[in-house]
């Protein structure tokens, strides 16, 4: 049923979002379909999003957009990009996903989010045009949202496109775009594997559908054997040039300079960092020829990179433009390896936040949380604490089993409680629907993030669920509960700090959306959506 709006208020654009299908809601759907016949379903989705793009009179012929899928990283790389090409003195427009707090978050322009007014405008003028060309049969959530940025983008004359892909990439709504300007694939590993498939190589196969013939597309060095052998033989396939990204440290900025640290903390960002400076002077090349011979003025080594073979080298673009190193140090993305303290509301707590929530993002997590508790001691003067959920369905031992290694290696302290707060962002048919693959998955059917041990039972909430893994992995050596609610965790542990006499260090991790709901509690954002 259409959903009928009380008036074109921002709350109300909010509701009628909410009122479309659901990510969670589709992937469920979809996973079977999606699966076992690709090339149809492709087919159907790309054919669906043309025509909605014609509604909405999206002019899919554009040329200034980036494109970025992967495993990992790619969200951040989307950032630093943005950031670089914004320092140049471009206008930029950047879609991603998920967000944090604000639903605005995902459609930023300039590196900031769009406005309310900005989003209820463009928000009723899709969904009139929308309703009128396909009535009730409107596209999900992120579909909606996918179109919604493009048509901003384009309409406030944006020069420069940044898209992360959803999930995916072969797929996802936003490579509707047949000739993009450029494309990057971050580091891949397991995720979504019900929708994208149980191999690496099946993963990085759908991940390489966002490669365009004659479109450059960068990587990055780390990749895995099976994924690389994929991206290489898919893009010798559509004829689209390969070049993976040099190490950073290859790079020098002004006065032979290295570059020793960027704004985004973290040691893996070094990487994404490297990929984003590639895309960048990709796209910075690709301007029409006399802009780009001043956006190089310093660097004359520039005129011998050829995009159409890709024979990207640092040589061609050292000492890096002011734009990129500025772009580096002034990059901020949220939830990402960030430290917060909110001393006012909650003193002598410190918490470190990571949206970490696959395998091999936790292994990049837990590196960092090493380097913070690193000198950590046992008198007792601080209290650790973990903040910790999954969801869509991943399987939280594979996250939580690394950590707990560290843990029983002595590298990082006993966490003095585990606290997994309920999110409610899934609906408790689809939460029982994910507890019942990982708990019946066979040997046959498991990878390192799909299956959970068989001698798990099926727990009646996913909470327990999850408090069941941890137990399990710890041998109740810790202490694990579940919560009502993120607010309810937060209190916990700041009962912990025994009335502000003792610090407390809580780590906040495994999903994006838990991380934005402490945040959004910690900045005591009431109004804030």
């Amino acid at each position: 049923m259409l959903y009928s709006a009380k008036d074109r208020s921002y709350e109300e654009s909010v509701n009628a979002l909410l009122s479309l299908q659901s990510n969670q809601s589709v992937i469920v759907t979809w996973t079977k379909e999606r699966r076992d016949n690709k090339e149809e379903c492709t087919k159907m989705l790309m054919e669906e999003m043309r025509d909605y793009c014609k509604t909405l009179d999206i002019d899919l012929n554009r040329e200034s957009i980036i494109h970025v899928a992967g495993t990992k990283g790619k969200g951040s790389t989307c950032a630093i990009t943005e950031s670089i090409i914004r320092e140049q003195g471009f206008s930029t427009g950047l879609f991603t996903s998920p967000h944090l707090i604000s639903v605005r978050e995902r459609i930023r322009i300039n590196g900031e989010m769009i406005s309310k007014e900005m989003f209820s405008k463009y928000f009723w003028q899709c969904w009139d045009l929308l309703v009128k060309d396909f009535q009730t049969q409107l596209p999900n959530y992120f579909r909606y949202l996918t179109l919604m940025a493009l048509k901003i983008f384009q309409d406030e004359n944006i020069q420069c496109t940044i898209l992360e892909v959803g999930i995916g990439g072969r797929m996802d709504s936003t490579n509707i775009f047949p000739k993009p300007m450029v494309t990057g694939i971050s580091a891949l590993g397991y995720d979504h594997q019900n929708l994208l498939g149980n191999t690496l190589a099946e993963i990085a196969l759908e991940k390489a559908g966002i490669m365009k013939a004659g479109i450059p597309v960068f990587t990055v060095a780390s990749q895995l054997p099976e994924a690389m052998n994929v991206l290489v033989n898919h893009s010798n396939q559509v004829k689209s040039p390969l070049a993976i990204v040099p190490s950073i440290d290859q790079y020098t900025i002004g006065g032979n300079g290295k570059i020793e640290s960027i704004g985004l903390k973290g040691e893996h960002q070094l990487e994404n960092a490297s990929l984003a400076i590639a895309l960048a002077n990709c796209w910075f090349k690709k301007q029409n020829f006399k802009d780009s011979n001043e956006i190089f003025i310093a660097t004359d080594n520039h005129s011998r990179y050829r995009y159409e073979t890709n024979n990207y080298n640092v040589s061609q673009f050292t000492p890096l433009l002011k734009s990129i190193e500025l772009g580096l140090k002034n990059c901020e993305w949220a939830g990402r390896a960030q430290h917060f303290t909110n001393p006012t509301h909650f003193p002598n707590m410190d918490f470190y936040l990571d949206g970490a929530h696959t395998v091999e993002s936790s292994i990049v997590m837990l590196n960092w949380w090493k380097s913070i508790v690193k000198n950590y001691n046992n008198n007792n003067d601080t209290v650790y604490i973990l903040l910790f959920n999954s969801t869509g369905g991943r399987n939280p031992s594979s996250f939580l089993k690394p950590i707990i290694q560290s843990i029983n290696d002595k590298e990082i302290p006993i966490f003095d409680k585990a606290i997994i707060p309920n999110i409610i962002i899934e609906k408790p048919i689809d939460k029982k629907y994910y507890i019942k693959e990982l708990t019946q998955a066979t040997p046959s059917t498991t990878t390192p993030d799909n299956a959970a041990s068989t001698t798990i039972t099926e727990s009646s909430t996913w909470e327990d669920f999850v408090v069941e893994c941890y137990d399990k992995l710890s041998n109740k050596t810790h202490q694990c509960i579940p919560a009502d609610s993120i607010e309810s965790s937060i209190e916990l542990a700041k009962e912990l700090s025994e009335n502000g006499t003792k610090n407390v260090k809580v780590l906040v991790t495994g999903s994006l959306y838990l991380v934005g709901g402490v945040l959004k509690v910690l900045l005591q954002e009431k109004s804030f959506n």
